[in-house]
């Protein structure tokens, strides 16, 4: 992956769609293919964001963090969908919510879906999240963020609320 060596995709791909290998190797495998930065990965991490049948919540958080690498818009709808999804592991895993975030941030896309995906993120139960949501707001440019940002100074943890400040000035 420091390389760059775009020949490694392939095996990379190999490895990451074998049902029967370790969840870290494939996790690392993810991570690979965002640092390589081959345009070919998106659509085959969008299938891995999006397999019911993947049992890693780490595989997908990898898959995702390699997404927002890559900065292709094509994930946009995967990662807002984990956004929006109540359920399965996504409730118990908060990490891949935090990583969908953190990647939307980097693809700087904007939308009506994307913004009220994230502007719900605003009321989640983890303070990672708000913080996250927060940051992506701040870089959207879209006009409504500051009132949303704003309200966020009355947040309970102290976290939000500095990154709200922050966010703010």
């Amino acid at each position: 992956a420091n390389t760059k060596d775009s020949g490694a995709v392939y095996p990379l791909l190999y490895c990451l769609n074998n049902k029967d290998e370790n969840y870290k190797i494939k996790l690392s495998c993810a991570e690979a293919l965002g640092k390589i930065g081959d345009r070919y990965a998106v659509m085959p991490l969008i299938n891995v964001v999006e397999d019911e049948t993947e049992e890693s919540v780490y595989v997908k958080e990898s898959a995702v963090s390699a997404l927002g690498m890559l900065g292709d818009i094509k994930a946009v709808d995967s990662l807002v969908s984990i956004l929006e999804s109540k359920k399965g592991f996504i409730d118990k895993f908060t990490f891949l919510k935090e990583r969908a975030l953190e990647a939307l941030n980097k693809l700087s896309f904007k939308g009506e879906r994307v913004f009220s995906a994230v502007e719900k993120s605003l009321k989640d139960e983890s303070a990672q999240i708000r913080i996250n949501a927060i940051e992506v707001l701040m870089n959207s440019g879209d006009n409504r963020a500051f009132g949303l940002i704003q309200g966020m100074l009355c947040d309970i943890n102290y976290e939000v609320v500095k990154n709200a400040v922050i966010a703010l000035y």
